[in-house]
């Protein structure tokens, strides 16, 4: 949809959020590195304190409309959705304690437009089939930040991008979202991250990590080479209503990223949800 707000061009742009829904394939020979990817829905999620796990509140909803229990595969259960905010897309489960590796999240208050990042996740789809359910990282600079309009029980969310007369990309303000969208949408406006980089289904709930491997962002949604993530503000939200004080982390000093080594070290707090 292209509209003119005050002399300028707002175009939007439609993002599909990553639950996924996978199909069942015939089971691997035990020798093989490729995890069994069974049928149901998939998400992602990790640790921001021992025995709490974050990840995307539509995960959670697509488990429960489906009248199907959450898993956290590899670890033991039961796990149950302590708090869920729908509005935000984000939601926090509470399961046994078993002293695992947390992320550190960034203090940062603002990140700058090109800022590089790492978005992780366990796609079950848009990746071949042998790589399917594996822990996957996609790198790219943040391209903006944008004002956008959600429906988690859905699976839609749209975003805007404002351009002036000659095609120039300006920031939008929250008045020009309440105008875009209308004042029935103000309960869902929110602030998002647009990356420069791919994601794909499964991948909703896994974190965005700056060059020190500090959460910066929540993956939740994708399209036309892009990742949507939930910006920290929103997720200090949820933690602080929750009474979590997560592990808190100064941005990293400017020196070229070890992008594996951020991976490889993330990967301990990651998790494979399904149901």
């Amino acid at each position: 949809m292209r509209c003119w707000i005050g002399g300028v061009v707002a175009s939007g742009l439609g993002l599909a959020l990553l639950a996924a829904a996978t199909a069942a394939w015939p089971l691997r020979s035990a020798t093989s590195p490729v995890p069994e990817v069974t049928s149901g829905w998939s998400g992602s999620a990790f640790a921001v304190a021992p025995g709490l796990l974050v990840t995307n509140a539509h995960v959670a909803l697509r488990c429960r409309a489906h009248g199907l229990p959450l898993r956290v595969e590899g670890r033991s259960g039961p796990w149950q959705v302590a708090m869920l905010d729908a509005d935000a897309d984000l939601a926090l489960l509470q399961g046994p304690d078993a002293g695992e590796a947390v992320l550190p999240l960034s203090a940062a208050q603002r990140l700058p437009r090109g800022t590089p990042v790492l978005a992780l996740g366990y796609p079950t789809s848009g990746t071949e089939r042998r790589l399917a359910g594996q822990l996957h990282g996609t790198r790219g600079p943040i391209l903006r930040a944008t004002l956008t309009v959600h429906d988690p029980e859905g699976g839609r969310a749209v975003s805007f991008v404002m351009t002036d007369r000659q095609g120039h990309e300006i920031e939008p303000a929250w008045e020009d979202g309440l105008r875009y969208f209308g004042p029935a949408q103000a309960a869902r406006l929110r602030w998002r991250l647009e990356i420069d980089a791919p994601s794909h289904g499964g991948s909703s709930g896994g974190p965005v990590l700056d060059a020190a491997g500090q959460v910066v962002g929540v993956v939740y949604a994708g399209g036309r080479g892009l990742t949507a993530a939930i910006p920290l503000e929103d997720l200090r939200d949820l933690l602080m209503r929750a009474g979590v004080t997560p592990v808190t982390r100064a941005p990293p000093q400017q020196r070229e990223p070890d992008w594996a080594a951020v991976r490889d070290a993330a990967s301990r707090s990651l998790y494979r949800l399904a149901c």
